[in-house]
């Protein structure tokens, strides 16, 4: 392919796959570096390019292309993942993946991108990225353990509960599930949200039983990172950063 057609194609892409699709590389490496300096095309990161050219001229560029230009089997995660699913409660300006394909976080059009290592167990699904493609994301029973595992890579643990609320439904068994082989504490976590969200998502008792029997006898934190506890949740032996109402609203 002619290389002036291939960054008429590709809003995001990589030196690899360009040399992959053109006619000579030689040719291909001395367009890119001219095409470079008059601003049709821009540096991301090493190796990953955007386009200006075409119907690409003055059309801003999704984190979500990046990131799965660089690694087509990356996973949104964290609040990421929140964004994604059109749950979170704010917009952040980062942008967190799974991947086994970069390790140092870059910045780009404002967007800080920061990869977190591939893990092949994580649940995922498709969703709409942009006008020109789509990208993975942790489902959301995934996201909901993730965040309650990292609330620092969430937005904080206000965020991640709030956004949490604008989920229609979650398979309760699938969070129980993932939340138990985890730890105690986590199980604690997930059985407070579901106790808290039980109506709305129609969580089963048995499913808040069994996060009670992993947590037994543990005491644990809501927010892992809280310093001071201003609330006590009887049931789950947990620590809240706020009152129990306060709490308890973030969830409504």
């Amino acid at each position: 392919m002619k290389f002036t057609r291939y960054i008429a194609t590709y809003h995001v892409f990589t030196t690899e796959g360009l040399l992959a699709e053109s006619d000579s590389e030689d040719s291909a490496r001395k367009q890119l570096k001219l095409a470079l300096a008059s601003g049709k095309v821009e540096r991301v990161r090493r190796g990953l390019y955007a386009s200006h050219a075409g119907r690409f001229e003055g059309i801003g560029v999704d984190p979500y292309e990046v990131v799965t230009a660089l690694d087509p089997g990356a996973v949104l995660s964290y609040h990421t993942a929140l964004e994604a699913l059109g749950v979170a409660h704010n917009v952040a300006f980062e942008c967190r993946f799974r991947t086994d394909r970069a390790r140092a976080p870059f910045s780009f059009g404002g967007i800080d991108y920061v990869p977190h290592p591939a893990d092949d167990a994580v649940l995922s699904r498709r969703v709409r990225g942009s006008a020109f493609g789509s990208a993975l994301a942790t489902t959301r029973e995934q996201t909901i353990v993730d965040c309650l595992k990292h609330p620092e890579w969430s937005g904080g643990i206000e965020e991640a509960v709030r956004s949490f609320s604008a989920m229609p439904y979650v398979d309760s068994a699938v969070v129980a599930k993932l939340a138990c082989a985890d730890s105690a504490s986590l199980a604690a976590r997930a059985g407070w949200l579901l106790e808290a969200k039980a109506e709305h998502w129609r969580v089963p008792e048995d499913v808040i039983k069994q996060l009670q029997e992993r947590c037994v006898g543990v005491t644990s934190k809501l927010d892992k990172r809280s310093s001071e506890s201003r609330g006590w949740s009887n049931r789950w032996r947990m620590t809240l950063p706020e009152t129990e109402e306060e709490v308890r609203s973030w969830a409504s």
